[in-house]
């Protein structure tokens, strides 16, 4: 008897809210509320406007009004490196599929992503970003901020 209401718990603690979960993730991948799809861009090859802001985590912080054409997150950083005194250090990452920033460095101090529980991490219009940056492409009056911070 004793064994029977054990089977009879566990089925009601693990069992069932397991079979509604997976319910509703599948609903959800059904109606398109869950998507799987990289964000694409509104813009067709157009011209786009949007401001950068980079935080080094220490007061410095560097920031810019851009126009780059049909770009992603991480296009608009290379641009910086183009016409600023900033020098970037990347990587392609096979696990992610993307790239990652391995360091930024500015007025002469280099800032290396990992080191001492600081990393990049960017957002876009002040909403952080799962996806990598050369993923996300950018929109017209998009906020850009990368932020070397404690993770």
């Amino acid at each position: 008897m004793e064994q029977k209401k054990g089977r009879l718990i566990f089925a009601f603690k693990i069992i069932v809210p397991l079979i509604v979960v997976l319910s509703l993730f599948i609903g959800g991948v059904s109606t398109g509320i869950i998507s799987f799809e990289l964000p694409k861009s509104d813009n067709k090859g157009e011209a786009i406007n949007a401001s950068i802001l980079i935080d080094f985590g220490d007061g410095k912080t560097y920031s810019k009004d851009m126009t780059i054409n049909n770009s992603t997150i991480f296009n608009f950083l290379l641009e910086v490196q183009k016409i600023e005194n900033i020098s970037l250090e990347t990587n392609y990452n096979e696990q992610v599929g993307g790239y990652e920033i391995k360091s930024i460095t500015y007025q002469d101090k280099k800032y290396i992503h990992g080191v001492d529980g600081y990393w990049w991490l960017f957002y876009i219009n002040d909403q952080f970003a799962t996806t990598g940056a050369d993923k996300i492409y950018v929109n017209n009056n998009d906020s850009i901020k990368w932020k070397y911070e404690k993770f």
